[in-house]
């Protein structure tokens, strides 16, 4: 199972990604970016996934485990914004 500590830092590195994503001002620079944001929103959605299939019995922990899962989708979801071509 994925320790809470790896879960920390995977939304660390979707943040960062979805801030270097807004910083690219050119069509090139995104894909130039978008092979690791495609990587990263794979190990997310398995890291989402093992999520799910280990809730733990003690309420407080699932509740803590509910928590990140929802930090992860709420990045997740940015990050999808972030591959479509910006609003003109």
């Amino acid at each position: 199972m994925v320790n809470m500590a790896s879960k920390d830092e995977h939304i660390k590195a979707m943040r960062a990604m979805h801030d270097k994503m807004a910083a690219a001002r050119t069509p090139e620079e995104r894909q130039a970016l978008m092979a690791e944001h495609v990587k990263l929103m794979q190990e997310g959605m398995g890291m989402m996934e093992q999520m799910g299939a280990g809730m733990p019995a003690d309420l407080a922990a699932r509740h803590q485990l509910m928590e990140k899962r929802i930090e992860m989708m709420e990045s997740m979801m940015k990050m999808m914004m972030d591959r479509l071509p910006p609003a003109r």
